[in-house]
């Protein structure tokens, strides 16, 4: 079974009551016209956090769809921003806005998945995106740590798949060191996950 064939059958079985799984499929329709790239990307990760939140008792559902729709900003964003080449800080600047803008067209459907977008670049050593203060102030912090936790599953494994797939230099993380040095630097919190990641990738 190919990996496209394997998403689907995941948003079938984890079809939720609040449109989530449309909004999935809507989001690999759209994203597959312009960035083939992303939309394999977002499946990976997808994979890479469910099978990492199983192994840790996490929600695996939370995991799947929070790594599928973390990129969802970029199908805002002009392809060649992420055709594979060389970015340049200018671009880089620009792509950082991504995570950002997949809150803000989550947020008003998908609480919990978009906190996930707009987090996924925040959780590690110089990241960005959202901040504790753009939490719902209803939320209580049982959901608030399930949500960084989460979070930090998909961040790493966006990082895993970024290192793994992508031939281009890491912008945030110059230097001669291997990636998976740069990710234990980067989320010095996260250890227990990053083991768990690396176990499942390899």
């Amino acid at each position: 079974m190919n990996i496209e064939n394997l998403v689907q059958g995941k948003i079938e079985k984890y079809e939720t009551k609040n449109g989530l799984g449309h909004t999935a499929k809507i989001f690999l329709a759209l994203s597959s016209v312009n960035h083939p790239e992303v939309k394999e990307h977002n499946e990976r990760v997808a994979l890479l956090a469910e099978a990492i939140a199983g192994k840790l008792k996490k929600d695996k559902k939370a995991a799947f769809f929070g790594g599928l729709l973390h990129d969802v900003g970029k199908i805002l964003f002009p392809y060649k921003l992420f055709d594979g080449h060389d970015i340049t800080g200018e671009e880089y600047e620009e792509i950082k806005k991504h995570a950002l803008a997949g809150f803000n067209a989550l947020k008003n459907f998908h609480a919990f998945t978009a906190l996930c977008a707009g987090l996924h670049h925040a959780l590690y050593m110089r990241g960005y995106g959202l901040k504790i203060d753009d939490f719902p102030k209803k939320w209580g912090l049982h959901t608030i740590k399930k949500v960084l936790e989460i979070s930090a599953i998909i961040s790493v494994a966006d990082f895993i798949d970024a290192a793994t797939h992508r031939q281009t230099i890491l912008k945030d993380a110059p230097g001669d060191k291997s990636w998976e040095t740069i990710l234990r630097e980067k989320y010095p919190e996260d250890q227990l996950i990053i083991d768990t990641a690396l176990s499942l990738n390899r």
